[in-house]
């Protein structure tokens, strides 16, 4: 399976702007078929708890803007963004979609960030969420998750081989965020990708450092501080004969 971390400067509170460059930076990146394409945490207005500006409204441009951008490049796309819930209060979810414009997941945010009052603002989910895509079981989680390492053990329970963080983690913090993302990885036998922004908002800065690591926590890649467009391809059998192998994940003792 191949993957695509875009990795860019979420322009605040600003849809046309974001949708916009994201198209730019993928415009002369060549896309295998079905290759899953990866936005940050709340790529469309970046980590806002203005919700006048994060609520999408009946109907949500984000996700219609995903669809297109699935369809138009024949891949899969998953992203962050605040959408309503089946009562109208607002949630942080993670949802991707196939070319087709099928909807393939949708995940909501299990520990949104007090230290910024996300949680005053956007409702928290109460499970993990899988998907399959090309072959792979992919699990999706949101920035502040990251730090909860029992959140990923049921995906991991319930089959996913793979990992996917998208998150706006500032830099100040930016050394947990590699370090934490490489132990999902070991712990879980799993291939962990991070996919965070760059730049700055009005309140913090981002260094990116976007990453990918395998069921062994090897770094596949690890970006910088700048915009970029981060290309992979996942072997979903390294994670199936290393679980064969290492009995880690058959040791576990669950609850």
């Amino acid at each position: 399976m191949h993957v695509a971390a875009v990795q860019f400067d979420i322009r605040w509170e600003d849809r046309p702007a974001n949708y916009a460059r994201v198209r730019e930076l993928l415009t002369d990146v060549e896309l295998p078929a079905n290759t899953l394409v990866v936005l940050p945490e709340m790529f469309d207005t970046g980590f806002s708890i203005n919700t006048a500006a994060t609520d999408p409204g009946e109907h949500s441009q984000a996700q219609a803007f995903c669809r297109e951008l699935a369809r138009d490049r024949n891949v899969a796309v998953l992203a962050s963004t605040v959408a309503r819930t089946g009562d109208g209060r607002l949630a942080n979810e993670a949802v991707a979609f196939s070319p087709q414009g099928a909807e393939l997941v949708r995940y909501r945010k299990m520990q949104p960030f007090s230290g910024g009052n996300e949680h005053l603002h956007y409702v928290a989910g109460t499970r993990p969420r899988l998907f399959q895509w090309q072959g792979v079981q992919i699990a999706p989680f949101v920035c502040y998750d990251l730090r909860f390492p029992e959140l990923f053990r049921p995906a991991v329970v319930a089959g996913a081989e793979m990992l996917v963080v998208v998150a706006n983690w500032p830099d100040k913090r930016s050394e947990h965020w590699v370090r934490l993302l490489q132990a999902r990885a070991i712990e879980n036998l799993a291939f962990a990708l991070g996919v965070n922004r760059c730049g700055a908002d009005p309140n913090l800065r981002y260094d990116g450092r976007s990453c990918l690591f395998d069921p062994h926590g090897k770094e596949i890649f690890q970006a910088g501080s700048r915009e970029q467009v981060l290309l992979a391809e996942i072997d979903p059998t390294v994670a199936r004969d290393w679980r064969e192998r290492f009995p880690a994940l058959r040791d576990m003792k669950l609850q």
